[in-house]
Formats: C-alpha cells, structure tokens, sequence
C-alpha cells in the first residue's frame, strides 16, 4: 500500500501538482443540518503559469555499455534512443495500423502462406550504402531467434531474398495480420555485431571527445526537418539513475509504466499517453464442476464490471476500458457491440440464471503479488462482483505460486495481463490446450473464427464475427488496455503523440524549445 500510495502520489503531481482545500468548520449535524448553508472557500487569485525553463539541449538517457542494436538491446531508455537510429519495415500508428516504412508494397499468393515485399527504392543507410533484401532477411532472421521478437515471429517458416531484390516470408498458417508484426528494425548486415550497428533512421550515433550523442542526418533518405539537430545522450545504469537525470532536468524525455515499481519521478512534468498491446483480464476456470463453466454466468461477470470507473480511478488517463481483447483505439474494435455498465441489469440477470439462492457460493480470485495496481483493481473488481451468492475472495500468490496454481487449476477466477501481438492473435490465449489457456477454455466454434479471422482479406468483418462469438461466450473477460506514459518537461516539446512503435512518432511534426530558440525569440 506503501507502494500505492507513493505511485499515486506522483502521478498526482505529474498530472497537475496539488490542490490545496479550505476545510469547513466543525458543524452539530443533528441541530443544525436544515438550516446549514455551506460557506464557499475563499477564492485565490490565480497566479499566471510561469514562463517554462527552456533547457541548452534535448538530451536523452541510455546506458552506454549496453547495445543499441534494435534487435537484442533491452526495452526502456536504450529502445527509446535506438528508434531514433533504425527503421523498420512497418511502423504502427496510434490505431495500431501498420504503415509501409521500408517496405513499400507486398502481395500473398494464392495459398495465403507466402507474402513478397517489396523493399523501397532509394533508402539508404548512414554510411552511405543502399539497404538490401539481405539486409532485411539477416535482421528478421536474427529476430526471430531472439528474446524481444521470438513469439511473434513463432509462425514464420522461412525468410528468404529472391534475384529481383525482394524478401518472400514464408508462414506456416495464413495471416493477413502479418505487416503489423514486422515493426522490427532493420540494421546493415555486416554491423550486426556492433554495440552499435548501422540503421536508416534520421539520426547516427557520435563517439567523440565531446561524449556520446546523435547528430540529425543530412541525408537521411525521408528527407524530413528534424526539430533538433543533436541529442545528447547521459549515462544512466538503471531505472532509477533515469528517473532522477529526469528530476534533476539533466534528461529531457523519460518513458514510464504507470503501474509498474513507483517511479521516482519528481516534479511537475507533462504527459503524453503511448498506447500499448497489454491487455488486462479476469481468466474464469471454466472445467466441468466449476461455476463458470456455464458461459452465460462468465458473460454476466464480464457485464458486471464496471470498467470505466475502475480505469478512471485506477489509472487516470493511462488505461483504455475495453471490452474485447482488442485495443479500443484499432479499427477492429466493434464499439457498437459493447454494453454500458448497468448493475440492476445485471442482478435482474443473476436471478434469472439462478444466483440468488441464499446459499453463498465461496470463489478466489488469484493474482500475482507485487503489483500494487493489479491488486487494487483486483479487489475493486472482487468487491464489485460479490453479489447474490457469490462472496469473492482476493489471494495474492507469489509469482511460482501463482503460475503453479493457473496450471493446476486451483482457482475460480484470475488476474491476468499479457502483452498481445498487433495483429490481435489469441490463439494460445483461447484455443483448445493452447499454452496460456489455463481456464480449460474449450470451444471448437472459437478456434475456427480464430482461424477465420488470422486467414480474412477483411479483416474487420471476420474480427467482428469473432469478437461478437466471444462476448456471448466470455473465455475471459477483457478490463483494459495499458498505456505508457512519456513524461517531458513542460514546455519543452509540443507535438508529442506517442504510438505502439515508438514514442518518436511523427518526431517530423514535433517542436523543441531550446535556449538558443527562446533567445532568438525575444524582443530586440
């Protein structure tokens, strides 16, 4: 609660400062309740917003005896510097729509299982050298062996170059989804080694006797205006090193997730909302036997949580309630399938399915310990949902205990988050015996629409006609989607609007205010 309380604490000062409040007088309720007229606190004169402090440069934090190769570096800050570095084929936009970058065009054959790209002419790396099918196939290759793009990758069977310069994938199942997973990086091939490799992207890193940063390309194929020049870049071996260069104004830019460990974030700062693929859930233990292997009883729990409150109170601006396993920010989400929240509807409903007995029904909720975040919506939820019979019981587990439980089967309902692939995959989350389907979820109607939907040209007719299949059927019920949050300091940059690629979305459009810049502005 420590935890809790010191995270809210900071996003509280990060979304705005403190409000002070004049508390009223003590007053006898009893004698004198009808005739009590509140008294409006004395209103301050606002103070004008001080002008912002303009820093000498836009610097960023990384840690330089780490890797900025895309392929392998960590997430966090060396992700965040090496997306300035490298390109990839695809980009996702804030609606998780992949766009053409380095790729640009493909076509499927007839079977569905092969897809041509077609590279885009002209683009050229920082030495100098043009970008190759070879360049792109040793990278995909590389990735799909490694930790970060593994999974997604997990349904490639091959990835080769053909004579004409172009790059055939290979699948061993059809899916049309398949730009939205090539968001990968590309490097040149023969710096993959390198702490360092070469890229495409608009800035190349500088090693001098200055110190270590990213110097704006002249060439840079795209050929777009860059808001700042060079970016400084200031060692930080750890989160918590990032977090206070932030505080201490010696970094410009820091990405955090509201929900995780408290950041250490001091200050007032302004934030922008990167949207992500993590979905939150309650999983039902739906085995024979079980309460919730009845579908209608799981699509009343999902019905009878009241999702906007708990994202609101929970994590302010950095969630999105969501009903499907789907981001509401896609174009596959069927917005005009969701139902508002309505408890009387729900209870009416409960009665109806038999709930109402008078005997209580005893369930655990299980959830991992640790997080102080899932553990409040947790207990939100189990409070909310304890209607009729139904008495829910929050138990934290430590994490092996948790997992050793979900595999066994020894609960009735759990608290899951998982981070989804953006091509909306829920395969080995809802199929028959598939690896994350602890619930025993078995549904043959579902694993064909999942099929249907991965193979479908229109794909939001097919995601429609699943999701609609999984809203009566509930394997799961769907809370929210997660964002990060990309704290700056306030003033410094206009025009932020993060997206699942990478916080430098559009970096084009951004404007950095400088020393240099506010001095030029000022009056003669």
């Amino acid at each position: 609660m420590r935890r809790l309380l010191l995270l809210l604490l900071t996003l509280a000062m990060l979304l705005g400062g403190c409000a002070a409040w004049e508390e009223p007088d003590d007053i006898d309720l009893d004698n004198e309740w009808e005739n009590y007229q509140p008294i409006p606190p004395e209103t301050p004169e606002e103070e004008p917003d001080p002008e912002p402090e303009y820093p000498a440069a836009f610097s960023l934090p990384y840690h330089r005896d780490h890797t900025l190769d895309p392929v392998t570096c960590g997430e966090g800050i060396q992700e965040t510097v090496a997306s300035l570095l490298y390109e990839p084929l695809f980009r996702l936009n804030r609606t998780f729509q992949p766009e053409p970058l380095l790729c640009e065009s493909w076509e499927w054959n007839e079977t569905g299982l092969v897809c041509t790209l077609n590279l885009r002419e002209g683009v050229a790396f920082s030495d100098g050298s043009s970008l190759t099918a070879r360049d792109v196939v040793e990278t995909l290759l590389r990735a799909k062996e490694s930790e970060r793009y593994a999974y997604r990758l997990r349904n490639v069977a091959g990835i080769t170059a053909n004579r004409a310069g172009q790059v055939l994938i290979t699948l061993t199942v059809p899916n049309q989804g398949l730009p939205a997973l090539l968001d990968i990086p590309i490097v040149k091939h023969t710096t993959a080694s390198q702490p360092v490799p070469t890229g495409t992207g608009p800035y190349v890193f500088i090693s001098d006797s200055g110190g270590d940063y990213l110097q704006a390309r002249e060439d840079w194929w795209q050929g777009k205006t860059l808001p700042v020049q060079a970016i400084p870049l200031v060692h930080a071996k750890d989160r918590e090193t990032a977090s206070f260069l932030f505080s201490s104004r010696r970094i410009e830019l820091l990405t955090v997730d509201p929900t995780s460990a408290p950041s250490l974030v001091t200050g007032k700062a302004q934030t922008s909302s990167q949207p992500t693929s993590i979905l939150q859930f309650i999983g039902f233990n739906t085995a024979e036997g079980r309460l919730f292997s009845n579908a209608t009883l799981r699509s009343l729990f999902s019905q009878g949580i009241d999702r906007e409150t708990l994202v609101h109170a929970q994590l302010v601006q950095f969630a999105l309630a969501a009903q499907f396993p789907v981001s509401p920010l896609s174009n596959l989400y069927p917005s005009d399938l969701a139902k508002p929240y309505n408890k009387d509807s729900v209870l009416a409903s409960l009665r109806l399915a038999g709930q109402d007995t008078g005997e209580r029904k005893e369930l655990t909720l299980l959830i991992s310990a640790g997080d102080a975040f899932r553990a409040t919506s947790a207990r939100f939820i189990a409070e909310q949902l304890s209607l009729l019979d139904w008495r829910i019981e929050v138990v934290e587990l430590p994490w092996d205990e948790y997992l050793t439980a979900l595999e066994a089967g020894d609960f009735d309902l759990y608290f899951g988050e998982i981070r989804l692939t953006a091509d909306w995959d829920l395969t080995d989350l809802l199929s028959i015996g598939a690896p994350l389907n602890y619930g025993g979820y078995a549904n043959e109607a579902t694993g064909q629409l999942l099929q249907e939907f991965s193979a479908a040209t229109d794909r939001p007719a097919a995601a429609r006609h699943l999701l609609a299949h999984l809203q009566s059927t509930a394997p799961i019920a769907p809370i929210c989607f997660k964002n990060y949050c990309v704290l700056t300091h306030s003033g410094v940059a206009e025009g932020i609007s993060p997206a699942p690629s990478g916080v430098f979305y559009g970096l084009e459009n951004w404007d950095i205010h400088l020393q240099v810049q506010a001095a030029k502005s000022q009056p003669d």
